[in-house]
């Protein structure tokens, strides 16, 4: 009797939810960002260059982990991995809490940001190793997306309220207490080996012969994904200063951030709804297009009402695209390394992108953070488009 084939252990319950709580953790100083920033700029007098560059400050330290996670994602235990990394971002963030230094405070975020970045590179590349990646990388954005959003409508009123910026620090920190526990769930280590061979588990594995061919396809799609991120992280940076400069009541502002990642998350459920079935190039330029009318929204910020549908509409097409980008780097990735690689392309886009948008808008004109934020969305979708048209025949070999 033929030997029945052993089913996926990453497709597990327990898995999956470690999966998506290190990915929340991961995710969790990026989808506050405007607040803190605001916050940080509200109570320790720093202009929009400084609040740029200390967002940029958050991903160099993101990047140096991350873009090494190539080489040792595979071959160190993830459950050691989240298990030091959670409480090491913890005290860096506290740490910055403790010094009136804004060179410290450039540091302390730094290395946070290099503790969230091994966490969330875990979660990625766990689900990255299940059944049906493009699903529940749909769900790991909204995850990401909904816990933010409790925090954006949470801690102004509250924490921040009381404690100012110190405020934003210590919401951050209770969260990750509440959701460490499940962290414990992670597995050492994934199906894949660090020699790229597939156990034996009922998952496909790509012909090696396509791999060299298409390597050249994965680097767009991670390039695509870089661009794409830098000019989303420059809208969502200062998506808060759009209302504050204009005068719009910051309680009313401080709302609407909340609803924007519910719109972050509607995009990502969205997108796993779809789960591919028209493909990835269609339905991300689809989101494209509602990012460029979102832009075009923001570019009246005199009206609330349109202030609050540009928002809304930037952070939904966020959230639909994010994981339509990475789900196209996983099926172009053959042995299962160059999927983690998408978390570097988003932190580098995202240490980019603020740092930009924060000269932009340095004389107080938000024209040209509008401008750049439409450039990357076009260049973005050209590139993505080029790389799927392009390795389809490899693809299409391989299966």
């Amino acid at each position: 009797m033929q030997e029945a084939v052993k089913k996926n252990p990453m497709d597990g319950g327990t898995v999956i939810v470690a999966a998506l709580i290190a990915s929340a953790i991961g995710a969790l100083f990026y989808n506050v960002l405007p607040l803190f920033l605001g916050s940080a700029q509200d109570y320790r007098g720093l202009d929009n260059r400084a609040i740029g560059f200390l967002s940029s400050a958050f991903f160099l330290g993101y990047n140096v982990v991350t873009i090494s996670a190539f080489f040792w994602i595979r071959r160190l235990s993830w459950a050691l991995i989240v298990a030091v990394s959670t409480p090491l971002a913890a005290l860096a963030l506290y740490a910055g809490t403790l010094t009136e230094s804004y060179a410290m405070l450039l540091v302390s975020v730094a290395v946070a940001g290099g503790a969230f970045a091994a966490i969330y590179g875990v979660g990625t590349t766990v689900l990255g190793d299940t059944s049906n990646p493009s699903r529940w990388y749909g769900i790991k954005i909204a995850a990401e997306a909904l816990t933010g959003a409790v925090l954006l409508l949470v801690l102004p009123s509250t924490a921040i309220a009381r404690w100012g910026f110190d405020g934003t620090v210590f919401g951050l920190i209770i969260v990750m207490v509440f959701m460490s526990p499940f962290l414990f769930w992670t597995p050492a280590h994934g199906v894949k080996s660090p020699d790229s061979e597939v156990l034996p588990i009922d998952v496909p594995e790509p012909a090696a012969s396509g791999r060299p061919a298409q390597t050249p396809f994965i680097w767009g799609a991670i390039f695509a994904t870089l661009i794409f991120f830098a000019g989303a992280s420059a809208i969502w940076a200062f998506i808060e200063r759009f209302g504050a400069q204009v005068g719009h009541d910051p309680s009313a502002v401080g709302v609407l951030l909340a609803v924007t990642l519910i719109f972050a998350v509607i995009g990502s459920l969205v997108a796993a709804v779809l789960g591919g079935r028209f493909g990835n190039v269609r339905p991300f330029v689809a989101g494209a297009g509602i990012f460029l009318a979102a832009l075009v929204a923001l570019g009246e910020s005199q009206s609330f009402t349109l202030y609050a549908i540009g928002a809304c509409g930037a952070t939904f097409a966020i959230g639909y695209m994010l994981p339509i980008a990475i789900t196209e780097i996983a099926e172009l990735d053959g042995d299962g390394r160059y999927v983690v690689l998408s978390v570097p392309a988003i932190g580098i886009g995202a240490m980019l992108g603020p740092g930009i948008a924060g000269v932009l808008t340095q004389s107080g004109n938000y024209v040209a953070l509008l401008v750049f934020g439409a450039a990357t969305i076009v260049v973005s979708s050209i590139l993505i488009a080029a790389a799927a048209a392009h390795a389809r025949p490899y693809v299409a070999a391989a299966n």
